[in-house]
């Protein structure tokens, strides 16, 4: 019988996100709390620490994919045989861990990753689920009743990554920091023939960025109002993926879309219009010459002036 762990990332989570860590403690096999604020904090130890919560401050060291490897290797060194990673801002069903174990089990000891269908509590509708089919990009059709399906893509938060996919694939890339780590997972899962399944009977609520909808006469525009760092790295990133999987998998061009739509959001919707703007072209050209790592190491005088900013407002 498979033994499930689970994995939460914490950044600075507030009750709601201590509440859902918790929450999580009674339904899985084994269970660590990833502590990603930049420093320790005591009234959260205390609170996981009081509901027998493992937890590991790991002060944003190589950002959410460095949180993700040092948890999972330590879950992994605990006997885990497959662990449902999540981010302070999911939901999972009551019913999440007895399906995702049975079909472990159904799996056994085969390289997979799982995932549930991922509802937007901020658009307020569930995001595509979609299928490599060669050059194109095929979108699901999903019955709520239907049983697992194949998939190409998932988000990080919701996922179960069997023991065997981490041994095939490697530590997630702690080189892209945050903003689409996940996404060269699943690319990197494609390229191995590692399979991805998602869950058509489970439904995970997600909240991703701030999302705020604007209106243009007949259109409607989402502005996703994230940080200037993180318009930077998304940027960087989806150049990156295009670039190092894009022969192979033509797809892997689709992300440079979001990063064209990103700065309609920023020009037509958002504040801090400068520095947002700034860091989306200075992304796209790290990412295409493969200026990687953390934003104070790839681009100093950018982060230097983007902390002078914050640090000013």
């Amino acid at each position: 019988m498979t033994t499930l762990g689970a994995l939460i990332v914490l950044f600075h989570p507030g009750e709601e996100g201590l509440a859902h860590a918790v929450s999580l403690r009674g339904r899985c096999s084994a269970m660590l709390a990833i502590d990603n604020s930049p420093q320790p904090d005591v009234a959260m130890e205390a609170v996981l620490g009081a509901s027998d919560v493992p937890l590991l401050h790991n002060g944003n060291r190589d950002g959410i994919a460095g949180a993700l490897n040092r948890g999972l290797a330590q879950l992994f060194a605990a006997g885990a045989d497959a662990v449902a990673l999540f981010d302070q801002d999911s939901t999972p069903p009551p019913e999440f861990f007895n399906v995702m174990h049975g079909m472990c089990d159904a799996l056994g000891s085969q390289p997979f990753m799982l995932g549930p269908r991922i509802y937007d509590d901020n658009e307020e509708r569930f995001l595509p689920e979609i299928i490599i089919d060669g050059p194109r990009v095929r979108r699901l059709r999903l019955d709520p009743g239907a049983r697992a399906q194949r998939c190409s893509f998932m988000i990080t938060s919701g996922c179960v990554l069997s023991r065997n996919a981490f041994e095939t694939l490697g530590t997630f890339a702690e080189s892209l920091f945050i903003d689409h780590v996940d996404t060269e997972y699943c690319f990197r899962a494609l390229l191995h023939n590692v399979p991805l399944y998602v869950m058509p009977l489970l439904v995970l609520s997600h909240r991703i960025g701030a999302k705020r909808r604007h209106r243009f006469g007949p259109f409607t525009l989402t502005a996703g109002n994230h940080a200037p760092a993180r318009r930077y790295y998304s940027a960087r990133n989806a150049m990156y993926i295009a670039l190092t999987y894009g022969r192979r998998f033509p797809p892997a061009f689709i992300p440079n879309l979001l990063t064209l739509s990103q700065v309609f959001q920023v020009l037509l919707c958002e504040a801090d219009k400068l520095a947002k703007l700034r860091g989306i072209m200075m992304g796209i050209a790290d990412g295409l010459f493969g200026r990687l790592g953390p934003l104070e190491t790839a681009r100093p005088k950018l982060a230097a002036w983007l902390a002078h900013r914050i640090g000013n407002e």
